[in-house]
């Protein structure tokens, strides 16, 4: 194959366009993650690793999500419904917002 050769495939209008920074540069769907979600009210909760553990769980790291849910779940274990009457209702109210 001559040089010559070369250069003529190469300047083909076979080849294929690109635009933007490969796949990325131009999109034309609007984004799935449109879906916001309200803080939960964490001022009535008195204990104050409990606070930071939710907050810790709208973190985008996975590896804070789990020690917050760890966190949030030896609370729970640690206020027994039958002898202390369960974790104060602050807390609930704050899991199901």
């Amino acid at each position: 194959m001559s040089k010559r050769q070369f250069k003529s495939q190469a300047s083909s209008s076979r080849a294929i366009p690109t635009t933007g920074f490969g796949a990325f540069g131009t999109t034309t769907s609007a984004s799935t993650l449109s879906y916001l979600a309200e803080t939960p009210n964490l001022q009535p909760i008195t204990d104050p690793n409990v606070v930071v553990a939710f907050k810790n769980l709208s973190k985008r790291d996975a590896t804070t999500k789990s020690k917050a849910l760890d966190d949030l779940r030896a609370y729970v274990r640690e206020h027994p419904f039958d002898t202390t009457g369960g974790p104060e209702d602050a807390v609930l109210e704050a899991w199901v917002e």
